[in-house]
This record gives C-alpha cells, structure tokens and sequence, in this order.
C-alpha cells in the first residue's frame, strides 16, 4: 500500500514533515546541447543526460509526526525542528527525502543525496503556520528501499 508520509532520513532518524501537505512538486532537467544548421529545417540535439530532481514541497503546522500543532508556540517549535532537519553542511552529510514511506508493507519512494534549497515560512496567520522548501537531490533515480 502506498502511504504518502514526506519524511526526511538524517544521521539515522526519520523526521516526518508537518501535515497538511498542499503541494508536492518534482522537476526532472536535463541537458543537451542543441545544433542548427543554417537553411536547413531542424536541428539536431546530442549529449543528453538527466540533472538532479529539484522537489517543491509546501505545507502547513497543522500536526507533525500525528501531533496536533495547537498553538504559536508548539508550531514554531515544529519550525525550529524542520529548520534543524533541513540542514546538511556538507556533501557526506545529505538527507534521504522518502515521499512514500510504509514499514508495514515495506513501501518506500525516495531521492538520496538531497540538501535543502531555500526554506520560507509565513508567520501571519496565528491559527496555522504555512511552510515552503525546495530540495535538491543530486542523484535522480527513486530509491525503493527502506531507510539504512
């Protein structure tokens, strides 16, 4: 069973992002170089190859890992812990960003190598603190394989 659970596997802990999850969006690039010849239709393109995946998340405080987020103060403590979980200062110390995650089942989707590309939160509304992050991962394949 697919179990759509955004989670973030670091240093060996499984931090699941907080819930309402609006919008989840991945962009595959690639590149190429592209050549024209002059009065003739068409081109031609070579040197193929896919980029890493820039993943758009955007969510809400609403709960986080099943527990409700009922005030400013416990939404901005779950600020400070996604803000935490975001952070890898090197290239050895990348995340695993899962989109599905089921231990029951053994399901899993993920993208490894991954470091976060800019975090924005909105502070605005009192009652349900808004989030968005964009994610890079540097390898492109999705993984199937539970968290190491």
């Amino acid at each position: 069973m697919f179990t759509f659970k955004p989670a973030i596997w670091h240093n060996a802990t499984l931090y699941e992002l907080p819930r309402p999850i609006v919008s989840v969006r991945l962009l595959d690039s690639f590149d190429f170089e592209q050549f024209k010849v002059p009065l003739a239709a068409g081109d031609a393109v070579e040197g193929r190859s896919q980029n890493g995946v820039d993943v758009s998340i955007e969510g809400q405080f609403g709960t986080q890992a099943g527990q409700l987020k009922v005030d400013e103060a416990a939404m901005f403590a779950a600020i400070e812990a996604l803000r935490a979980n975001l952070v890898a200062d090197s290239p050895e110390d990348a995340f695993e960003l899962f989109l599905y995650h089921d231990p029951g089942s053994t399901t899993y989707r993920s993208l490894r190598g991954c470091s976060t590309v800019r975090f924005e939160y909105d502070l605005s509304d009192p009652h349900l603190f808004t989030y968005a992050v964009v994610i890079h991962a540097t390898d492109p394949e999705i993984y199937t394989e539970a968290p190491s």
